[in-house]
């Protein structure tokens, strides 16, 4: 029962990813740290995507070279 709540928790988790959303949107340029500004936009909204913050921070630091590379 634990195993299954925190796969469920995991996939919820990363189906609402900031970064993801971001990177694979192909109406918008990606920018440095744009994962964490969309959870910020959606959690003023929302409230719920505050959760994922940290995950696109981290996410969006670990991308800083890609996003480099395109400028």
């Amino acid at each position: 029962m634990k195993k299954t709540l925190l796969i469920l928790t995991a996939l919820f988790s990363l189906t609402g990813c900031g970064t993801i959303v971001q990177l694979v949107d192909p109406t918008e340029k990606y920018d440095a740290y744009a994962g964490t500004a969309y959870d910020w936009r959606q959690a003023q909204k929302w409230g719920l995507p505050i959760l994922d913050l940290p995950l696109s921070f981290f996410l969006d630091t670990v991308l800083l070279p890609y996003v480099w590379s395109q400028e």
